[in-house]
């Protein structure tokens, strides 16, 4: 966070935060509380982009319960930072480092404008 706090930033610009909604793991309402007190404490104008997992081959992370980032969401629009929601896309594995599936043991790289290979 000192990092985040020596960044000069514009007039009307702000810093953004990106976290990943892990079901069951990451999207917790204590978890929404610690990621909206980290936020404050910079004291710089910031957002935070909420990103719900897609789940993907070899991944053993779940996709968040909508009901999780709903409440997720509505703990951080009581704070004084914008908020935004990338939810969910299944068959798509262009978020939060997904771009690099397994198919058959093999590494495979999957392209973000459309749905990866069958």
């Amino acid at each position: 966070m000192d990092a985040v706090r020596r960044v000069q930033l514009r007039s009307r610009e702000r810093i953004t935060f990106e976290y990943v909604l892990l079901g069951g793991v990451t999207d917790q309402p204590e978890h929404a509380r610690d990621v909206a007190r980290l936020v404050r404490r910079t004291g710089l104008p910031a957002k935070v982009n909420l990103i719900a997992w897609n789940p993907g081959p070899g991944i053993a992370y779940a996709m968040p319960r909508p009901e999780a980032v709903e409440a997720f969401q509505r703990i951080l629009a009581g704070r004084e930072f914008r908020r935004i929601c990338a939810g969910p896309r299944p068959g798509y594995f262009c978020r939060c480092g997904q771009l690099k599936r397994t198919v058959e043991g093999q590494a495979e790289r999957v392209p973000c404008s459309g749905r990866p290979p069958s």
